[in-house]
This record gives structure tokens, C-alpha cells and sequence, in this order.
């Protein structure tokens, strides 16, 4: 017989994950002089997503009966929602990313091998203490949809925002198994050699640290954020060769 009792309930509930407590970053080590235009997302980057596991079906009939079982797995593309400032940097860095595969008037690129500008992101969510405690990281991204802006004489109250829909290959969580091809350990954790394949040097990787969330080393920048006195903070230093984020609590 079903608990009808609301202490019950609300002795066995923590309050709920809230959506709009979350961390967004982002970066392209290929192109690392975009880097620190992305460390403004992390103020400017409206809304995200945890990005959906999904698993096909293969249905294998047996004398009138219809057995099922797992098949591919696939990744659904990713969007967020940028807010535009007035000077428009980051739909500026978006649009310059984004030619860069493909050219506007010359159908080229100089990058014929286009994971050489392939991008990371790492999506977290918080709890009311500010703490990360899911993590997403998704590899082989790039910009294949960068929204148009509606602009109107009658648009009033508002700010301008647009929408940035990526293609990946695949994404690993802060639990995921243990994943060979992707270079990545188990143990429930992702361990320092999570990294994009072909363009990471030597900085640190994805896995729970002492420093926050973030403290890898980039191309020129890194970022972190976690609770640091006064409350949660951000911020982004030197870095050098290597690419990664680290995740964890901030001392």
C-alpha cells in the first residue's frame, strides 16, 4: 500500500535538482584564440541541456513471440541559448567558428581535417550549495546550427539571444565505465586521460580535483569555479599546452 503521508514524502525528499543551477564550458583547442571569448558563457550562456542516452532496438522474432534487445547507441544534437551583449562578441566568435569549416562565399576551409578544430564542453550540474554533481563531457563538437536573431521595431522589453546547436561524437559522464577506444578509466570516475583524441598535449584532464571545477591547463586559458570564501566564483589563468577540466570541490 502506497505512503499517502506528506511527512513521509518530504522526509525522503532533498528539495529537488533545480534546472537552472548549472555550469556551461566550452572550448576549441585548435582554435585556442577563441578560448577566453568562451569563458564568457559561463555569465552569458541562458540555458543548456544534459544531453539525452539513447539506444536502439533490434527486435529478434521467435515462433510468434518478438524478443528485444539493445542496438547502437546514438547522441542527439546539442543546443544552447546564448545572450547576446551589444557588441555581439559571442555570436561574433560563434559565426567565425562556424566558417571555418565551410567558408560563406567559398565553399573551402583550411582545415581539411576538421577535428583539427573540433570543440569539448563539459556541462554540470549544481546543487543548492553551488557543488557539481552530475558532469557531462562531449567530444567532437562543432557549431552545426548557429540560429538566426529576429530584430523587430516593436520588440521592446526584451534582449536579443540566439541558439547554437552542435553535432558530437559522444559524451562520457563523471561515473562512466571504463572505455578503452576513448582512453578513459573507470573506477565511477573520469580519470586525468579524458581527452579529445588527437589534440590534447599535456595538461590536465577531466576528474575530480581539490580546486574546483576547472584548474586544467589550456591553450592559453583554463577555467574554475567553485565555492571560494565569499561564495561561487569563476575565472580563467594561465595555461599552457594541455586541455582538460578538472571537477571537484574547492577548498
Amino acid at each position: 500500500m502506497a505512503d499517502s503521508s506528506i511527512n513521509s514524502f518530504m522526509t525522503n525528499f532533498d528539495g529537488g535538482a533545480r534546472p537552472n543551477l548549472y555550469t556551461f564550458v566550452l572550448a576549441c583547442p585548435g582554435l585556442a584564440v577563441l578560448n577566453p571569448q568562451f569563458a564568457q558563457l559561463q555569465f552569458f550562456c541562458r540555458s543548456t541541456q544534459l544531453p539525452a542516452s539513447v539506444l536502439g532496438e533490434i527486435t529478434v522474432p521467435y515462433l510468434g513471440r518478438q524478443g528485444k534487445y539493445p542496438g547502437d547507441r546514438t547522441f542527439e544534437d546539442f543546443t544552447i541559448t546564448v545572450i547576446n551583449t551589444q557588441d555581439m562578441n559571442l555570436r561574433r566568435v560563434f559565426e567565425f567558428w562556424h566558417e571555418n569549416f565551410n567558408t560563406y562565399a567559398g565553399n573551402s576551409t583550411s582545415y581539411p581535417n576538421p577535428r583539427q578544430i573540433f570543440g569539448t564542453a563539459v556541462v554540470t550540474q549544481l546543487n543548492k550549495a553551488y557543488q557539481p554533481v552530475r558532469a557531462y563531457q562531449l567530444f567532437d563538437m562543432f557549431p552545426r546550427d548557429v540560429s538566426s536573431v529576429d530584430l523587430a521595431y516593436d520588440n521592446n522589453d526584451t534582449v536579443s539571444e540566439f541558439s547554437v546547436t552542435f553535432g558530437y561524437s559522444y559524451f562520457v559522464t563523471d561515473n562512466s565505465p571504463a572505455n578503452s577506444a576513448a582512453g578513459i578509466g573507470g573506477q565511477g570516475l573520469l580519470n586525468p586521460g579524458a581527452y579529445v583524441p588527437g589534440l590534447a598535449g599535456s595538461g590536465n584532464g577531466f576528474g575530480f580535483g581539490n580546486n574546483g571545477f576547472g584548474g586544467g591547463q589550456g591553450f592559453g586559458v583554463s577555467f574554475g569555479s567553485g565555492p571560494s570564501g565569499s561564495g561561487f566564483s569563476f575565472g580563467y589563468g594561465n595555461g599552457n599546452s594541455g586541455f582538460g577540466f578538472g571537477y571537484g570541490k574547492s577548498n
